[in-house]
This record gives structure tokens, C-alpha cells and sequence, in this order.
């Protein structure tokens, strides 16, 4: 394994590790928390922020109930010098999200066991580690949190582990983060937890037969409107709605109601959201997956790896194509450390960075090795993910291995994999003479034209050019 860069979340000069654009909607609650890395005490500040919004300590909060674009600048100051960033800031009807998601979720991490204890410790652990520093900003609740029956009214309700959901999202939104929740439109939901024989979705009654390959069925009635109205109320700023075939009808029936609710919602479609429907995943969902979930075996890496296939050109600002939670760390779920080699967690994390997809922890973080540090917090890495221009990627095949390249607002992003069982020999024709920069190790190489690789296999390297 070559060297990567250690991360000082808490050491040096400020340095702001926030998109150049972000996007809230009109007349709905705004929440973001700066990221920002340095030497602590740091005073942050805000030029230019609209008359609505109040910077408190690190968040920024409030509402603003017009269209609109600003700039605004931000200065982060310790004894150690000062960084200031300019953000454009968008606020209009439906606008979330218009970079990938970065945080945290809970399947890997805890399965079907998951508790309120689990989430809010892991929330307090984003920002005690400085990941939160890094822009991991969301902690979301995957299946487990059900119980059955539905209410009455079809409202899904929590199971005894989670004794106040409401609760739950104050203390993350207290910390400035941002809370997540899961379903479907399934008449019974995956991941049940171990007390119960099935948990309901979001529809109930007899089947639709329009829908009869649905894993599961889904039901000629539709609570996603009562659903929709308890998510907002207990303060939830995320869906992942989840089945399969994953069909545009009752994605978009649920995109209604997350419209009409009080809050604005990320909305994430899995877990087949078949390339027919890909004209309304772009228009309407933030992230869309069509692929198996992830597993810290090589061959589900490779699988998730290939299964970008055919959706490179599918990402454009606030859409992205997603290759799921990440396979690294201490997993509940399986009971273990990640059995990946070092290589291979370089590989899976670096296709979700080149692919723009939401890049999502999924692990024990009270148990995160200094190896996993560095890989979940390079913030020049995590820069090509969130880069403001959120272009496609472009796909070439060299040999066995894959070169794959994205314009940045500020150069170009250049990374190769081995996903062979052998040593690979690549050569990159550069456009003219360039920069090149290991971003993992954070140096600079040199002024070339070409960069000569051997890559051990399951390696992958990431550059940036300019």
C-alpha cells in the first residue's frame, strides 16, 4: 500500500471544507453547519448572509422565503492564519442536496439492531472525531426503526428502541447535522427487526396488481401523504425509499408529499432504479441506485465498481448515481472489522469520488481505526466529489484497467483502477503539460505530459491535473 495522507482535523491554519454551492428550499427550515478544519478556538463569520439566516457559532439557521442566488463569504481565523471561501447559495422550490451527500448511515454499521442511542452517539461522534469538519452532515436512519402494526391512520410507527424520533433530530440538528429516515413503498419492508415478522411500508390493503413483481407487494393504499406529515413533524431531512423494480409511479407519489411537507427533504429511490425511468430520477431524486448492497467482499466491490456502467452521463447538479453505503470499518451488520484489503478500501472509496456518488460511512465509529481516518477524511479527495460543477465523468478502458476523468471547476480529476487479479502497466496521454498531484498522498509529482502507473491488483490511484 503506498502512503496516504494523515489528516490534523484539529492541528494548523483553518482551512473550509464546504462546497462552492449549496442549496436550500424556499419557505423551509435552512440548517448547515460549516465545515471547517484547524487549530481550535476558531472564529467563523459570514459576509453577505441574507437578513433571514443567523450564524450561530457554526450553524447557519433560519428561513428564506423568496427565490433566490446570493454569494456569500465565510472567514474562518485562528492563531494560525485565516481562510475565506465564497459560496453560492440557492434557494428556490425544490433545490437540496446539489452536490452528493456526505454522512452516515446505519445498516452497515448496526443492521436491524439499531437504537436512538446508536444514532445520536454516532452524531456526537462525527463531530468529536472531525468528520463533521470534513462535510459529513447527515446521519441517516436505514430499516430497523419499525414496528407493526401500521396506526390507524397508516402512519409507520417506531419500535420501542427508538422512544422519541422527535427527540432524536433536535439533538442531531443541535450539532448541525442533518437527520435521515428510511422506507418504502413495499407492503412489508426489508431489514425487520428481530422482535417483529414484518414491518409495514407505506402503502397497505390488498396488492396492486400493477405492481405484481415487486418484491413484496405494494398495496392499493397509500399513507405516504400521513407519512410524509410524522416525518416532518418529528423533524426528519432525508428519505431513502427502497424496493424493487423501482418504478418512476410510486417514487413520484411519494416526491408529492415530500413537496407539500414543511421540510426540505433529500430523496434517495433504491434499490432498482432501472435506466428507463433515468429521465425522471434526473428531474426528481437526489440519488438513485441500481445495484446489490455493499459488502466488504471484493467481488460486491467489483460488482458495485461495474455497476456504473451505462449511468456516467446520469449525474448532474443535485441528481447523482449512487454505489451505496461504504464497506469500510467495524460492520454490526457482519460482525467484523471490513475484510478488504487497504487497496481495495482505496478502490471502493475512490469509485464513489470520480463517480459523484453520495458517499455515506456505514460503520462503528467509536471502534474507526486511524487507517479508516484517513481514508474517510482527505479533504482534497472529498474536493473532487463535491466539486460545484457536478459534470459526468468520462470512461476509458487501457488494457484491463479503467482511466476515468472529470472536469473540475479548477482543473481535472484523473483517476485509474486495476480491478484485475494481476499487476497492471497503464500509461495517461495528458492533454498538454500539466500538474500532476497525488491527491491521497497530497504532493506533487511533477510538470508531465504522461503519467506511467503499475498498480498492484484492486488498486486504484486518484489525481487531480492542472
Amino acid at each position: 500500500m503506498y502512503n496516504i495522507a494523515k489528516p490534523h482535523p484539529f492541528d494548523e491554519k483553518p482551512s473550509i471544507n464546504a462546497p462552492e454551492i449549496l442549496g436550500f428550499s424556499t419557505g423551509k427550515p435552512v440548517l448547515y453547519r460549516i465545515p471547517v478544519t484547524g487549530e481550535r478556538p476558531i472564529r467563523i463569520s459570514c459576509i453577505n448572509l441574507p437578513s433571514t439566516l443567523a450564524l450561530d457559532g457554526q450553524i447557519i439557521k433560519g428561513t428564506i422565503n423568496v427565490h433566490c442566488e446570493t454569494d456569500i463569504t465565510i472567514e474562518a481565523e485562528n492563531t494560525k492564519g485565516k481562510d475565506i471561501k465564497t459560496i453560492k447559495l440557492i434557494i428556490d422550490d425544490d433545490t437540496i442536496l446539489l452536490t452528493p451527500l456526505l454522512g452516515f448511515t446505519t445498516w452497515n454499521a448496526f443492521g436491524n439492531r439499531v437504537t436512538q442511542k446508536n444514532v445520536e452517539q454516532t452524531g456526537e461522534l462525527l463531530i468529536k472525531t472531525g468528520l463533521a469538519d470534513y462535510g459529513y452532515s447527515y446521519v441517516n436512519l436505514d430499516s430497523g426503526w419499525q414496528r407493526s402494526p401500521l396506526s390507524e391512520n397508516g402512519t409507520i410507527l417506531p419500535n420501542d428502541k427508538f422512544p422519541s424520533l422527535e427527540s432524536m433530530t433536535s439533538k442531531l440538528h443541535s450539532l448541525g447535522l442533518k437527520a435521515g429516515i428510511y422506507s418504502t413503498p413495499m407492503l412489508n419492508a426489508w431489514g425487520c427487526p428481530e422482535e417483529y415478522d414484518s414491518v409495514p411500508g407505506c402503502t397497505s390493503g390488498e396488492r396492486d396488481i400493477r405492481f405484481a413483481r415487486t418484491n413484496g407487494g405494494i398495496g392499493l393504499v397509500h399513507n405516504e401523504q400521513v407519512n410524509v406529515r410524522a416525518w416532518s413533524e418529528w423533524g426528519f431531512d432525508y428519505l431513502k425509499y427502497d424496493w424493487t423494480p423501482t418504478d418512476s409511479v410510486n417514487a413520484d407519489l411519494m416526491k408529492k408529499e415530500l413537496l407539500k411537507s414543511d421540510r426540505c427533504f433529500g430523496y434517495c429511490v433504491s434499490v432498482a432504479a432501472v435506466p428507463q425511468y433515468m429521465d425522471y430520477w434526473m428531474a426528481n431524486v437526489n440519488s438513485y441506485r441500481c445495484n446489490s448492497d455493499s459488502k466488504d467482499e471484493w467481488g460486491n466491490v467489483k460488482r458495485l465498481f461495474d455497476s456504473a456502467n451505462g449511468w456516467e452521463k446520469a449525474v448532474k447538479r443535485g441528481h447523482f448515481f449512487d454505489l451505496d453505503m461504504l464497506e469500510l470499518g467495524y460492520m454490526g451488520l457482519f460482525g467484523r472489522y471490513c475484510t478488504l484489503s487497504e487497496e481495495e478500501q482505496i478502490f471502493a472509496y475512490t469509485m464513489r469520488v470520480i463517480y459523484s456518488s453520495p458517499i455515506q460511512i456505514s460503520c462503528d465509529l467509536s471502534q474507526m481505526t486511524d487507517f479508516e481516518f484517513s481514508v474517510y477524511a482527505n479533504e482534497e479527495v472529498l474536493r473532487v466529489n463535491q466539486d460545484p460543477l457536478t459534470l459526468p465523468c468520462e470512461k476509458v478502458m487501457q488494457g484491463n484497467c479503467a482511466v476515468i476523468s472529470k472536469e473540475l471547476v479548477d482543473g481535472k480529476a484523473l483517476a485509474v483502477f486495476n480491478p484485475t487479479e494481476n499487476e497492471e502497466t497503464v500509461c495517461c496521454t495528458l492533454e498538454k503539460e500539466m500538474t500532476v498531484r497525488d491527491i491521497w498522498a497530497k504532493e506533487d509529482l511533477e510538470n508531465t505530459g504522461e503519467i506511467h502507473l503499475k498498480l498492484k491488483p484492486h488498486e486504484a490511484r486518484l489525481f487531480r491535473l492542472y
